[in-house]
């Protein structure tokens, strides 16, 4: 019986108000059998030990019954009833009434009820325990023959007992109370522990997940960018090397929405504005989605109002990915007809404006019942309609919670059957007020594929630091327009060598790298004694990017960041802030 006892009162699955009951009942039946020989010693009458012996049989009975049958829940509605209706008024007409100890049970039945019981159950035997409390104190009252008179000192030992048994009752149970909290405490400390550590595990895995797929990724679309500079290519090659360069950046996208949502889950999601060129960005985005739009036979169209400042300030990395999830989504579910974006802005005043980015389609629409759960992770509307479309069902979600993150709003407006609308409004700061004029982004984009350096710099050194040849072999093919002389080296400690007998003018670090990292080499670097890049700038080219990361880059020490894949134009832009002017032929 007592291991039983053990068992339920430390068993886990077993909720807070079954213990209780439990516990609770076990300290009754032991007040109850106390009472029972208080009362025999004290010479009470035969009918109030008889009451107290037949409800300590019955409660026993009912208590038993209710460990081994697993039936507590059931026992704790018949022993409350028990106690309300068959124990109180015994109590109270055989001990003595209201002179008697029968008041302090009438209280301890009021406790049981509380702790034991919850909802509509606990109301009602509550309001019944009072019922029965005030018609035994009237009937008591006003036919005080009804009750079983004890002496003085009867009434004196029985009220001891009975205050000295509830006192029991109340501080076991309150220790009961606090041994629990202080598991419950320990247990939600230890998980805490767990899930701060399942953090770190994850975080570990999406940064290693990212280093390692965008590494190839940088690869194939550098390589890629190097065939369509091509001026000898054929225009069946250059056509070829667009269709890769759509599809890796699509994989890029897909990459970013998955590492960003696990970002985003985790609260780790960092917003960071930088300066950028609307056109610029648009050119790109076109480029991607247009070749899927073309496959399958949609008209696709992108406008940007003239009005709109040239030069914006804002995270540009997220408003791309907001745009070509919109762009994405809707050329997916669009069979036939349009896919348009329009892009205009408000002036909100002190140089700041609001950017609506409006993208409509002629596609299947949305059902209106669906609209409340459309930015859910992992939500696929109509799936028998569109069982054939692929996606991860992230798109949507990304969009939402970038937008909030970036304080901006969407809303959607569509009929279904017809076609969808989604606009975003995003808060953007004016970095130049100049109006961006007349832009038909088709051509623009079109003309994106003619290359021509931004600069030449046949007298400007570099160094590129990268354990991965591939990776060197790209940055070197990239560059090659710009007449930079550039020295690789595979490994943080041949850099140091190289550092040592060389001053160079930019070097380009890789972090992950075996023996030495990049963020180590940096430091040797800085201190290196009789080294000749000491104060040279050291820009980190890295797959391993995100908000904690680029604030671990910037503590480190590192001028600027540069994330993989990364292209031709931004390597050019970033070396050309860093390369000494005289250095340039422009």
């Amino acid at each position: 019986m007592i291991k039983r006892l053990r068992e339920l009162l430390n068993d886990p699955e077993l909720d807070y108000q079954s213990k209780s009951f439990v516990l609770l009942s076990v300290i009754a039946l032991i007040g109850l059998f106390l009472a029972m020989i208080s009362g025999i010693i004290l010479g009470q009458s035969f009918a109030a030990n008889l009451s107290v012996f037949v409800e300590f049989v019955l409660f026993s009975a009912i208590f038993l019954w209710a460990i081994y049958r697993n039936a507590i829940r059931k026992a704790m509605l018949l022993i409350t009833a028990f106690l309300i209706f068959v124990f109180l008024p015994s109590a109270f007409f055989t001990s003595g009434g209201a002179a008697g100890g029968t008041p302090v049970w009438f209280a301890f039945t009021t406790l049981y009820v509380v702790m034991t019981l919850s909802g509509r159950p606990k109301k009602f035997f509550l309001i019944c325990n009072l019922i029965v409390v005030i018609i035994c104190w009237w009937i008591g009252y006003t036919h005080p023959e009804t009750i079983t008179e004890f002496t003085r000192k009867e009434a004196f030992f029985d009220s001891f007992f009975t205050l000295l048994i509830v006192g029991v009752v109340m501080t076991a149970l309150l220790s009961y109370q606090a041994l629990l909290f202080r598991r419950e405490n320990e247990r939600v400390s230890n998980q805490k522990k767990e899930i701060e550590e399942l953090n770190r595990a994850q975080n570990r895995f999406f940064s290693s997940m990212s280093h390692e797929i965008r590494t190839p990724i940088n690869s194939i679309l550098g390589l890629n960018e190097v065939i369509l500079r091509q001026d000898d290519a054929s225009d069946e090659i250059k056509n070829d090397a667009g269709a890769i360069q759509g599809a890796g950046k699509m994989l890029l996208a897909l990459v970013n929405d998955i590492l960003d949502f696990s970002r985003i889950e985790a609260g780790r999601m960092d917003i960071v504005p930088v300066q950028y060129r609307l056109d610029g960005l648009m050119s790109e985005i076109v480029n991607m989605i247009l070749l899927q739009a073309k496959e399958k036979g949609l008209t696709f169209s992108a406008h940007i109002d003239p009005d709109v400042p040239s030069v914006l300030i804002g995270d540009e990395i997220r408003i791309r990915q907001i745009i070509i999830n919109l762009l994405n989504n809707a050329v997916k579910y669009t069979e036939s007809g349009t896919v348009n974006i329009e892009i205009r802005s408000v002036e909100t005043g002190d140089d700041r404006i609001n950017l609506i980015i409006s993208v409509s389609d002629t596609g299947i629409g949305i059902r209106e019942e669906v609209l409340p759960i459309l930015f859910d992770a992992f939500a696929r509307m109509d799936r028998e309609k569109n069982r054939k479309i692929e996606g991860t069902g992230l798109g949507l979600s990304i969009v939402k919670q970038l937008t909030d993150l970036m304080d901006g709003d969407i809303k959607v407006d569509s009929t279904y059957g017809q076609g969808t609308t989604f606009t975003v409004t995003l808060p953007q700061e004016v970095s130049d007020p100049k109006k961006i004029g007349n832009i038909n982004i088709m051509d623009h984009a079109s003309r994106n594929y003619i290359y021509e350096s931004m600069f030449t710099a046949p007298e400007a050194d570099i160094l590129v630091v990268d354990d991965i040849k591939m990776n060197l072999m790209v940055v070197k093919k990239l560059l090659r327009e710009t007449k930079v002389r550039i020295d690789t080296a595979s490994s943080g400690h041949e850099a140091l060598d190289m550092t040592l007998n060389k001053r160079y003018d930019v070097i380009l670090m890789d972090h992950l790298m075996p023996e030495m990292d990049g963020i180590e080499c940096l430091e040797c670097i800085r201190n290196q004694s009789g080294g000749m890049c000491t104060d040279v700038p050291v820009i980190v080219l890295t797959a391993n990017v995100g908000g904690e990361n680029n604030e671990l880059y910037k503590e480190a020490g590192f001028d600027e960041i540069l994330a993989k894949p990364v292209s031709g134009n931004s390597l050019e832009e970033t070396l050309l802030r860093f390369i000494p002017r005289d250095k340039i032929d422009e």
